[in-house]
């Protein structure tokens, strides 16, 4: 059975951060490909002015480019109305797919919250990855009572801290700062070209 990661986000820009996520869970878990999901109308920052999503989605493939292993999908994007996990990973699921739902500790500690959670540990695995702001043993005691309650399996990947935030990103463009430290070439040449982030 193939093995396949999906990687949810808004990339509002996407940057190095992300892309070492996906390296690390595709090693870790052994996975045949990582998708790449860029989030169409993501229902937690409906109308928060994110950018568009065509724009996103190019910046992805953009970055994307020199990694055969990730790949991208349009779904969420292409689909109408808000963007939720379970109708994601109902599309992708079939016979021959064993899927790993790639995400924040934020939203580990928060999944409560999200539509049909049961239905979304009997489609997938749910892999984390820390953020700032989450002690480890939080995290582990969080892993452990939704894994029970849900009958989920849920794996916290073991990854270097990378402090680096989109919203930093989009500050540091508006202050005229530099950001290649922080993001592929190709993506900063995109967003001067289509003028993106500086007048947040």
């Amino acid at each position: 059975m193939k093995r396949y990661g999906i990687i949810g986000g808004t990339f509002d820009p996407i940057h190095y951060a992300h892309l070492y996520i996906a390296y690390e869970a595709k090693k870790q878990l052994n996975l045949d490909e990582v998708i790449f999901m860029p989030a169409g109308s993501p229902p937690h920052k409906n109308g928060k002015g994110v950018t568009d999503a065509s724009l996103r989605y190019e910046m992805v493939k953009l970055a994307l480019e020199p990694f055969d292993e990730f790949s991208i999908s349009n779904y969420e994007i292409e689909k109408k109305g808000l963007s939720f996990t379970y109708k994601t990973l109902e599309h992708f699921k079939n016979n021959g797919k064993e899927l790993f739902f790639i995400t924040g500790a934020d939203c580990l500690m928060d999944i409560e919250n999200w539509r049909e959670v049961s239905k979304i540990f009997s489609l997938c695995s749910l892999v984390v990855f820390a953020r700032g702001g989450f002690r480890n043993e939080d995290l582990i005691y969080q892993k452990k009572n939704i894994e029970k309650k849900y009958n989920g399996n849920i794996t916290i990947l073991d990854l270097k801290e990378l402090e680096i935030s989109s919203t930093d990103i989009r500050k540091r463009i508006q202050n005229k700062e530099r950001v290649d430290f922080f993001m592929p070439k190709t993506i900063i040449d995109f967003i001067e070209k289509k003028g993106l982030y500086k007048g947040e």
